[in-house]
């Protein structure tokens, strides 16, 4: 509002008074930027140190990482070594205890020789058993025609005494 009269607006005031506003908004707005842009700056610096520190601290912690799994790794690896010459101790000691070819033929060689030995003393042990066999049955018919005889000479002797009970001194069998 220039000179004139307080309370008469005219284009020319309006104008003036926008021109003004406008002005004053278009510092304010470059000021507000300004302030914006240094924040959203150190904003991003903040971040980007933020973030070397944390991939610093993420490439520390995996380097580290690795280093005990490669330390665990060898460890297993060495354990493993231990454990395959063990084993390789246990099967020598193994295959040491059994016997060698030559003393196998020689066990075979013993083996078919016993069998033989044993198969000569069943043959023997066969003749013997037939033989006794044979006695036995001799025996049994021998004692079989005694158990004959004997019951013929008790049937006989019977029948004297039944004679001899009823009267007849000759001792012939009644009829």
């Amino acid at each position: 509002m220039s000179s004139g009269r307080p309370d008469q607006v005219t284009l020319n005031t309006v104008h003036e008074d926008l021109q003004t506003g406008f002005t004053h908004l278009e510092q304010e707005v470059r000021d507000g930027f300004a302030d914006l842009k240094g924040e959203v700056r150190d904003g991003f610096a903040d971040l980007k140190g933020e973030v070397r520190d944390g991939f610093a601290d993420l490439k520390g912690e995996v380097r580290g990482g690795f280093a005990d799994l490669k330390g665990e790794v060898r460890d297993g690896f060495a354990d493993l070594k231990g454990a395959v010459a063990d084993l390789k101790i246990t099967l020598i000691s193994g295959f040491q205890a059994l016997p060698t070819r030559e003393s196998s033929e020689e066990m075979v060689r013993l083996l078919r020789e016993k069998n033989r030995i044993d198969e000569e003393r069943f043959t023997q042990l066969d003749v013997h058993i037939r033989e006794q066999h044979l006695q036995i049955q001799q025996v049994l018919r021998a004692v079989v025609e005694g158990q004959g005889v004997m019951a013929d000479g008790i049937r006989a002797l019977v029948a004297r005494l039944d004679a001899l009970i009823r009267g007849r001194g000759d001792g012939s069998p009644t009829v």
